[in-house]
């Protein structure tokens, strides 16, 4: 994959989605092309870089969409709370990571999220449906009002005949499974309704829910050849398949 680069951004809004999550919608017209699920990272001073997944397709560039929900005590929400209420413009650092996904797709993607996590797998159904594979997303979050992408999510799956999705909640709603996404999964599989092996599976979340959720699956024989994540670039585990 190409080595990432600094470009200047400039922010054109900020807009309130739900669920304290904003959406960053920047403008950076020297953006070099990235793969849907790749991520950027935003210069700050002189050594500090904050990691965003890419929430917007690679063909809506100069134009690029972040989504932001601070997370209070966060090094990185301080940082960035900062640069949204000082700045107009930053530097950007792109693309990052390995987890970009070419058109066409020739394997199942089965895509799981929690919270904000929802951004990168966003990117990659903009980008890449209709897909003549199938595409399966479990995305998870602590309440259902928490799920700010639910309309958005029902019309893909309408549309896509391949693409279909299970909204999870930790606390029982209605509409929803209960429970985390990696809980979630593993009670398919352990029910019979899903093969783990049969997917190419890409995980999106911070650390702890990245984590969590392979541990969870690896008793149902989630392997890291077939795993996907960020977080495994920019805050790997060196413990997480032993």
């Amino acid at each position: 994959m190409a080595e990432p680069v600094r470009v200047n951004a400039r922010i054109e809004a900020v807009t309130p989605l739900g669920a304290g999550v904003r959406e960053i919608r920047l403008h950076a017209a020297e953006a070099p092309a990235f793969l849907p699920g790749q991520y950027l990272q935003i210069v700050h001073g002189t050594d500090s870089l904050i990691p965003f997944s890419i929430a917007s397709a690679p063909d809506e560039l100069p134009h690029i969409t972040l989504h932001y929900l601070a997370q209070p005590g966060a090094d990185d929400a301080a940082r960035m709370d900062a640069i949204l209420e000082t700045e107009s413009s930053f530097e950007l650092l792109l693309p990052c990571g390995n987890c970009g996904f070419a058109r066409p797709l020739t394997r199942p993607v089965l895509a799981l999220a929690g919270g904000s996590g929802i951004a990168g797998v966003r990117s990659l159904l903009r980008a890449l449906l209709p897909a003549p594979v199938a595409v399966t997303l479990y995305w998870g979050a602590a309440a259902a009002e928490d799920l700010y992408l639910r309309q958005e999510l029902d019309e893909l799956a309408s549309r896509h005949a391949t693409f279909n999705w299970t909204p999870a909640s930790e606390t029982a709603a209605p509409g929803c499974r209960t429970g985390r996404v990696g809980d979630v999964v593993a009670d398919d599989v352990a029910r019979g309704r899903l093969n783990l092996r049969d997917w190419e599976v890409l995980i999106a979340g911070g650390p702890p829910m990245v984590w969590g959720t392979v541990e969870a699956l690896r008793a149902y024989g989630l392997t890291a050849a077939q795993t996907r994540s960020d977080v495994f670039d920019y805050a790997p585990r060196a413990d997480l398949w032993d």
